[in-house]
């Protein structure tokens, strides 16, 4: 394939560790015990890491650690401390969502390479250059791009760029999903995701059901038919870390054929783990419900037969066995969401068994382990060293002198002379012979070098202990070099912005214009947030506003977004007072354009060193965190004003993928979307509590947004911030007047359709 790229896997265990190094990664990220965004794996502590790191680099193969979470005041200290350490061992990188943990590492260990988590949301060459000017040396781009977006990207930039090439698929953007924080308190921005999106929901029109399903569940990404289309130097990143080691091997092994222009096997990826078949995702285009896997949300793996008959107690006839073996798992597929399934210990005959349950002619039935391809994939990591580094050594043996062995500019002297021959002098073959043996060792000799005086004898006994020591010495100079030292210093504490006796400001979001709206008690509030969209049309609606006005940008501002930012902002910018900006990647829209500055919430602000980071940025006020505790908030030593959405509806997912479209709209690979966003329709996803989750479409540029199921009201009496923020969507005037006016007094409101959110629970 010709192709520079970085084959990257998971380990979320040791033997996942070393299946991805004996089926031919490049390169391994993993978890330690703390800050990392896969909670429930077997992560790793310092000492394991020290002896992974020192295998990993014999080996040729590089070591990178999550640390892949939100952190607030009281844990930043303990992850400088746990990030000294990853340094000291040696460790090649670490993998970083917090802005302000990155302000820190890189402060503190400026040796430390830092590489930006899917979990930042990048989605925009702006984003890229901005991770850049922090200190980081590579991004992870969120999944949403298009392989020209990314090619765009890698064109224009020098930083490392990684994208992921196949696993499981997030539905909502990396990094702004609150959903399994909101309704269970599992933060994936802390590492504990449950996944909802796993789970059945119905999608309600107005009051109607018209769709049942998994509707969240994304089909696993496979993108090995498209490497050759990538660009150069990528690194190309396997989802896995909660997968098992037989995975990682059978992925590894075929990505590493596909680079190297070997044989793949397509079907041996397939049937170790995919959700009704795979998806290219967003790599050639949107697929809609073509990237869904509504019936079922676990390993689907390969559909075998139907069920020709079931004797009611043990045994299934099938219509085709000839794939199946003794040991092999398979599924029966009746409707219901747990299946009958069972290891097969009999086959006679078309039938196998043991099984029970409710099981009807006509089933389909799927082989989703196969007994072979695991024993194969155990069998890759289990067998020895074999991957191995290549070196180049020279053997040098003078009449008289002790023999010399150099080894990639390392020299080994023994402390054996060769004598002058009597029958059988040493040749250059015979020398091959015994050093091309490296055993058990982490190398291979690719090239032996032969300099030896005619007539010249060493015991073979003798060759082999100087071919082991070499080695022996060669491995223990390079593992020496693999620790570093530092000088540790004491965190500080930020300079704290210092706050006025005033009454806290209100900030009211309204996400459209009704002609009523001008009725608003505008008198009680300071600015009015407005979404951008609104000042692409008639925007007379202004002068009704008294207060100071900012425009808020989308969470993501691709595609039509950006044409339409690029075309408009200059101008719209007169209107208004400044900007809330959603992403480091929407900085660059204000070049030149003299304007305050807000981050808005999707920034995931959790301590006060990302507020730091951000002043530093340019901005001049933050929004904090929905997933804050009013503990953690009053640990803040924020060095800029701080607002916090008080009343509203959270949004807990922003997503490329559009539920209403995909099933409403009938948008698939094959089919336009009919547009049911425009019919003026309410749509929202109910789970199995009967919890409704509006569902928002965006026509602009054809995302959506998923807000909870319950509107979040905060008391904000005795919190220490300087703004207030109210969400408006559906209220009429009267409930937006009082809810003004209710939050304004710090209070909040209260009944069983509101939560308090995070302020007491936490995550």
């Amino acid at each position: 394939m010709n192709k520079n790229f970085e084959l990257l896997a998971p380990a979320g265990s040791y033997d996942a560790f070393l299946a991805a190094i004996e089926n031919g990664a490049d390169a391994i990220y993993l978890g330690g015990k703390l800050f990392n965004a896969r909670a429930n794996a077997a992560n790793f502590d310092i000492e394991e890491l020290k002896q992974m790191v020192i295998y990993a680099h014999l080996r040729n193969v590089k070591l990178y650690v999550t640390m892949n979470t939100l952190l607030d005041d009281n844990e930043i200290k303990d992850a400088l401390e746990f990030a000294y350490q990853l340094y000291e061992i040696g460790i090649d990188a670490v993998i970083v969502q917090d802005l302000g943990l990155a302000k820190i590492l890189h402060q503190y260990i400026p040796e430390l390479t830092l590489h930006g988590s899917t979990q930042m949301t990048i989605y925009n060459l702006q984003g890229v250059e901005e991770l850049e000017t922090l200190g980081f040396k590579r991004v992870v781009l969120a999944r949403e791009l298009s392989l020209e977006e990314i090619k765009y990207i890698c064109e224009n930039t020098n930083m490392e760029i990684e994208i992921f090439v196949h696993g499981a698929l997030c539905v909502c953007y990396s990094g702004q999903c609150l959903m399994s924080s909101m309704i269970g308190d599992r933060s994936g921005n802390r590492g504990k995701c449950a996944q909802p999106c796993r789970l059945p929901y119905r999608l309600i029109e107005n009051e109607n059901e018209i769709a049942k399903g998994y509707l969240l569940s994304p089909k696993d990404l496979c993108t090995i038919d498209l490497l050759k289309n990538f660009p150069n130097r990528l690194s190309l990143k396997i989802e896995g870390r909660m997968k098992s080691p037989e995975y990682v091997a059978t992925v590894v092994s075929n990505y590493r054929n596909c680079i190297d222009g070997a044989i793949v096997n397509n079907d041996e990826l397939k049937q170790i783990f995919n959700r009704g078949g795979f998806t290219k995702a967003y790599i050639e285009e949107k697929e809609g419900s073509s990237m869904m896997c509504y019936e079922k949300p676990k390993n689907w793996g390969v559909y075998i037969g139907k069920v020709t008959n079931y004797d009611g107690k043990r045994m299934v006839t099938l219509d085709n066995v000839s794939n199946l073996h003794l040991g092999d798992g398979i599924e029966i597929w009746n409707g219901e969401e747990e299946s009958p399934s069972t290891i097969i210990s009999e086959i006679v005959g078309n039938k196998v068994g043991r099984i029970k349950g409710n099981i009807r002619v006509g089933d389909k039935v799927y082989k989703t382990s196969d007994k072979q391809l695991n024993q194969k994939a155990r069998a890759s990591f289990t067998r020895g060293f074999v991957k191995k580094s290549k070196i180049f050594a020279k053997i040098e043996i003078k009449n008289g002198k002790k023999v010399k062995v150099d080894i990639n500019d390392f020299e080994y002297i023994s402390d054996k002379i060769p004598q002058e021959a009597k029958s059988r002098p040493l040749t250059k073959e015979i020398l091959e012979t015994q050093f091309l043996k490296t055993g058990n060792t982490p190398f291979q000799i690719v090239r032996l070098d032969v300099d030896l005086d005619n007539d010249m004898f060493l015991n073979i006994s003798d060759l082999n202990e100087i071919r082991r020591n070499a080695l022996l010495e060669y491995e223990n100079m390079l593992v020496s070099k693999i620790p570093r030292t530092i000088i540790k210093e004491e965190i500080y504490t930020p300079n704290a912005f210092e706050r006025s006796n005033e009454k806290k400001k209100v900030s009211l979001f309204l996400s459209n214009w009704e002609e009523n709206y001008k009725n608003i008690d505008f008198e009680k509030t300071d600015r009015i947030y407005l979404p951008f969209k609104l000042f692409l049309k008639d925007t007379s609606f202004l002068s009704f506003i008294q207060a100071k006005k900012y425009i808020i940008l989308p969470t993501v501002t691709k595609n039509n977004y950006d044409k339409l930012l690029r075309k408009n902002i200059k101008s719209i910018s007169h209107m208004v007072d400044g900007f809330v900006l959603s992403n480091i990647g929407q900085l660059k829209y204000l070049d030149g354009i003299d304007t305050k500055k807000i981050a808005n919430e999707s920034f995931q602000i959790f301590n006060s060193y990302t507020i730091e980071q951000l002043k530093n940025l340019g901005f001049d006020e933050v929004t904090l965190s929905p997933e804050l505790t009013e503990e953690q908030i009053s640990f803040l030593h924020s060095t800029l004003p701080c607002e916090l959405k008080v009343y509203g509806r959270q949004c807990v997912m922003t997503s490329e993928y559009c539920p209403v479209g995909s099933i409403a709209g009938k948008f698939s690979k094959d089919k336009k979307c009919l547009m049911p966003c425009k019919n003026g329709k309410r749509y929202y996803l109910r789970d199995r509590k009967n919890m409704d989750f509006l569902v928002v479409p965006d026509n602009i540029d054809c995302q959506s947004t998923i807000y909870n199921s319950k509107i979040t009201s905060i008391k904000s009496k005795n919190l220490k911030i300087d703004s207030i923020r109210i969400d408006i969507q559906y209220e009429t005037v009267d409930e937006i007047n009082e809810i003004i006016r209710v939050h304004k007094l710090g209070d909040r409101l209260a009944s069983e359709e509101y939560t308090n959110g995070h302020m007491v629970r936490g995550v």
